[in-house]
């Protein structure tokens, strides 16, 4: 199972571009997904803007790690 940490996503898209099974969306984070961002979220969110990167289509995932390995903010990981 993967699972993008969005307190720590800063919406790069690395992850999505990079994807060979386009798991990936790049989207803005809602004001209910704001709401639960803790305040080092809420103060990447007035940094770097509203864009998270959240899995779409995990059925999709072939399991090659390249979004893990591409995340410099460490934020997408295997559970």
């Amino acid at each position: 199972m993967l699972n993008v940490n969005i307190n720590k996503c800063d919406g790069c898209g690395r992850c999505a571009a990079n994807c060979p099974g386009n798991v990936f969306i790049v989207r803005e984070v809602s004001q209910a997904e704001y709401t639960g961002l803790s305040l080092f979220g809420k103060l990447k969110i007035k940094a770097k803007g509203k864009l998270r990167s959240y899995v779409l289509s995990e059925e999709n995932c072939v399991g090659c790690g390249t979004c893990v390995s591409i995340c410099h903010e460490r934020a997408i990981k295997f559970v």
